[in-house]
């Protein structure tokens, strides 16, 4: 019986992986039932013994990537300094960055930003940044200075400011060199690295 369950488990897993790999290349929309089911070798059949629809697979690939955000918060050592666990959190969220973006298609990562289906996903793991943000980062500085900020307005601004500029830079600046059927390939990221360590710099200034 375990063997069995870990089976289904491989498989569904597989499933989930190449859906990703697709839907990051193609688009959810444009990717079909039956070209998962072609790369991987099995029948629709087979699929549909995992997932009873297309739109199923999507949310079990967000799952996938949720799981992998919250493991990625959840490994920062949280016990630092607040100054240190901002820098860790920044260097998380940009390594993370480049891990879904690269071999991503412009045209699939526009789509995805306005999704409705999506939305509510996005604003999910938003609110669990911001909530990490405050708890860890905000409210520390804030208990050393005398609570004189509002936490919630300053990590909501803190989130926003570091994703505005990753997907500045990872994004939009590719738009100028990149047709919509390119897939995004983020080589070097040192350039990036040193302009964040000057927004850590500045947001940690500013909470002193």
């Amino acid at each position: 019986m375990e063997k069995k369950k870990s089976a289904i488990s491989q498989k569904r897993k597989k499933i989930i992986d190449k859906a990703w790999e697709l839907f990051a290349k193609n688009g959810y929309e444009e990717t079909k039932v039956e070209d998962i089911t072609k790369d991987l070798g099995i029948s629709k059949g087979s699929f549909y013994t995992y997932f009873a629809t297309k739109e199923e697979l999507l949310y079990e690939v967000l799952e996938k990537i949720k799981k992998e955000i919250i493991e990625n918060l959840e490994n920062i050592n949280v016990d630092q300094v607040p100054e240190k666990v901002l820098e860790d959190y920044v260097k998380a969220k940009m390594n993370y960055a480049v891990k879904i973006l690269n071999n991503m298609k412009l045209r699939a990562v526009e789509k995805y930003l306005i999704d409705p289906k999506l939305r509510i996903f996005f604003q999910e793991l938003q609110e669990k940044s911001t909530d990490f943000i405050k708890i860890n980062i905000v409210e520390k500085f804030n208990s050393k200075n005398g609570n004189k900020y509002n936490t919630d307005v300053i990590s909501e601004f803190i989130l926003i400011s570091i994703e505005e500029f990753l997907y500045d830079e990872f994004v939009l600046k590719n738009l100028e060199k990149m047709k919509d059927d390119d897939l995004i390939n983020i080589q070097n990221t040192r350039k990036v690295e040193n302009s964040l360590k000057e927004i850590i710099k500045f947001i940690n200034n500013a909470l002193k």
